[in-house]
């Protein structure tokens, strides 16, 4: 099982990467997203950890 879930956290990994990046920050990042704004769920912070992630993923590097 775990080597299951380890090549598909992999596979995520890898369709995220582009040629200058690797995916598995990526990964982790968005994991720990969902799991600190589940573990909010009805609070200003747990739009807050949505919202600022998808800002820091999704800025130009260098912004």
């Amino acid at each position: 099982m775990r080597e299951t879930y380890a090549a598909g956290v992999q596979e995520f990994a890898a369709w995220l990467s582009t040629d200058d990046e690797d995916g598995l920050p990526m990964v982790a990042t968005l994991v720990g997203a969902i799991l600190l704004a589940r573990a909010t769920t009805g609070t200003e912070l747990s739009e807050k950890i949505m919202e600022s992630t998808h800002k820091a993923l999704t800025a130009p590097h260098g912004a």
